[in-house]
């Protein structure tokens, strides 16, 4: 856990192909809405009076019109089809797209805002919708977290949460089901005005899914089992804090248990730099479960705030007064782990965050991370295991689009293991499984140390493409060593003629930037390109050739144990070349005149 010692170790841009792998949208579409079901080969996108509708493999598109001025900010399956709800030009609407028709449902205020800036957030259980959207355009402007379809309309009061910017919402089914719970995580103003305090504070709330309000004419319509809790994700060893919450991503546990449910928050700090902390639902609901009130010092009354009620039973007056006056718990949530401490944190901008639970070919468990920059990027990167001193390791950085543009949307499809992201020009299908764009033989290949990839017959492949274990270290340290060759192949020999006092320069492409490349010319190293150089090519320049500076020159890359020949060039003057060849010649010439005599003299030493 830590500081993740290094960006991404490699570049790749993802060269899929047009109409099979991703597809334009034919104009500009500055606000997008992504939606994508777990084994299908479509998705749906909705822009601005358009839903697109994009079959991958088959290369078909097809799209459904609403009216021009409705950014579509709502895409959701229902049983009676898929429900799109835009803006609808400061109107609130939503259609059904059934069989490419569109049946129009009319104004529906809570599931589309009046603007596509705003921020929002909707969820759907069975047949209950909670919304953070504001009915009224002029008036209402405290954001609430409210319940628009279910039991009884519900919503928080307004004095519990200051200017808050909702990110995730999610519905835990517990062990009992009046039990269940509603978590949602956002940020807010800090409460604290301190200059020195963050102007952010990241939260996570907590209210009963069978919360039937209050008794009181004041709670009889708020939800009175409303609880909130502070995320902290700071690393003490550095003393780096990370107060402003970019995006959630909730890993459920394989085994169903709801407590190992592993919340992932991606963080940034006032410098944009950023830090994923890992949570534990189950850590969450007990500090929900057990923990005083912030600032209250009496006794709690009974039930305790926060509790849920079997047999939809009323919350006292008493015991939502005192959660309405202090909603705030007095522990905070800290990050997994005996450090408490971030999982990594990077120099990079994150924004948004995917991960897949994998299997690798020797059966181990990893969980990888796709992470959205303010570049337009993904990072791919690796959690660190259960070994000591194991870190998180950045394998690539992925250009997803052919245009560069900024990531609007995201989604992971951990069935058919790709990525699905959208720009304001286009959507990328992307696989996770990346493998061909690792050169350096079965070294290049470990030295990934990529989960999905391995080394099998002579390439680098992808562990779903063979049919047999792949060849994949075990070794975070030295994979390379694993290799059944000890050294990499050497670079073959390039040569160039050229005029004395010339200028020069030799470039080698940094395919690893975790490696120290060098030039090497009579054991002298005339060039050194650390990593994080700032250009992806190590150049040495040679600004006046001299009769010393003919020869060989060697580009070497050093990353750890790990070392191999990048480049190996040859500097000759400029008959250099010529007088080789016609040295060749010569020496083919002797050696054909020597076979003609050599049979002569076998034939002379047999008579004697």
């Amino acid at each position: 856990q830590g500081h993740l010692r290094s960006g991404p170790r490699i570049f790749a841009a993802w060269k899929g192909h047009v109409g099979q792998d991703r597809v334009d949208f034919g104009q500009t579409e500055p606000h997008t809405v992504l939606f994508h079901e777990p084994g299908s080969s479509s998705v749906w996108v909705g822009g601005r009076g358009k839903v697109y509708l994009f079959d991958f493999p088959e290369g078909k598109n097809a799209s459904v019109r609403t009216d021009c001025e409705n950014y579509i900010t709502l895409l959701e399956r229902r049983s009676e089809g898929l429900l799109a709800c835009g803006t609808n030009a400061r109107h609130p609407s939503c259609w059904n797209l059934v069989n490419g028709t569109v049946v129009p449902l009319g104004e529906m205020r809570g599931y589309a805002p009046f603007s596509p800036d705003e921020n929002s957030l909707v969820l759907f259980e069975g047949d209950e919708v909670y919304s953070t959207i504001r009915k009224q355009e002029y008036n209402g402007k405290i954001p609430r977290f409210r319940r628009i379809r279910g039991e009884s309309e519900l919503y928080t009061s307004d004095t519990v949460m200051q200017n808050p910017q909702f990110i995730k919402a999610t519905i835990v089914h517990q062990d009992q089901a009046y039990d269940d719970k509603i978590y949602y995580f956002f940020r807010e103003d800090n409460p604290d005005k301190n200059p020195e305090a963050p102007l952010n504070v990241s939260r996570v709330a907590q209210l009963c899914r069978g919360d039937q309000g209050g008794e009181s004419s004041l709670s009889v319509s708020k939800w009175n089992t409303f609880l909130k809790a502070m995320l902290v994700c700071s690393d003490a060893a550095t003393n780096k804090n990370f107060n402003r919450l970019q995006d959630v991503f909730l890993l459920p546990d394989p085994s169903g248990q709801w407590r190992d449910t592993r919340v992932y928050g991606v963080f940034s700090n006032p410098w944009n730099y950023s830090a994923v902390c890992v949570y534990s639902l189950g850590d969450i609901d007990k500090i929900f479960r057990t923990s005083s009130l912030k600032d209250y010092h009496s006794s709690l009354p009974n039930p305790r705030p926060g509790k849920c009620l079997p047999d939809q039973q009323p919350i006292p007056t008493e015991t939502f007064q005192v959660a309405d006056g202090h909603p705030e718990v007095a522990q905070r949530v800290e990050p997994m782990g005996p450090l408490k401490t971030p999982l990594f944190h990077s120099k990079y901008h994150y924004q948004k965050v995917a991960v897949h639970r994998m299997q690798a070919s020797h059966g181990e468990t990893f969980h990888v991370l796709y992470l959205t920059t303010d570049r337009g990027t993904i990072h791919k990167v690796v959690e660190p295991g259960e070994q000591e001193h194991s870190f998180a390791f950045n394998i690539m950085e992925i250009q997803p689009f052919r245009r560069a543009a900024a990531i609007q949307t995201m989604s992971l499809d951990a069935e058919r293991r790709k990525l699905y992201v959208s720009s304001q020009w286009e959507v990328s299908q992307v696989p996770l499984d990346l493998c061909e764009v690792y050169g350096g033989g079965c070294h290049g290949c470990l030295m990934s140390r990529d989960p999905y990839c391995g080394w099998d017959q002579g390439r680098c492949v992808s562990i779903y493409s063979s049919e047999r274990s792949v060849l994949q270290s075990i070794n975070p340290a030295e994979p390379h060593k694993e290799c059944p060759n000890p050294k990499p192949d050497k670079a073959p020999l390039q040569k160039v003629s050229l005029a004395p006092n010339s200028r020069y320069y030799l470039s080698c492409p940094m395919e690893s930037r975790h490696a120290t490349y060098s030039w090497r010319h009579k054991e002298n190293v005339e060039q050194s390109c650390e990593p994080g150089h700032q250009s992806p090519n190590c150049i040495l320049f040679i600004e006046n050739l001299t009769a010393q500076q003919y020869g060989h020159y060697f580009c070497e890359a050093q990353e750890g144990s790990y070392f191999r020949e990048a480049q190996h060039w040859q500097l000759l003057p400029e008959d250099g070349i010529m007088a080789e060849h016609l040295l060749g010649h010569a020496c083919a010439l002797a050696a054909s005149l020597w076979l003609g005599v050599l049979p002569t003299l076998t034939l002379g030493l047999l008579v004697h």
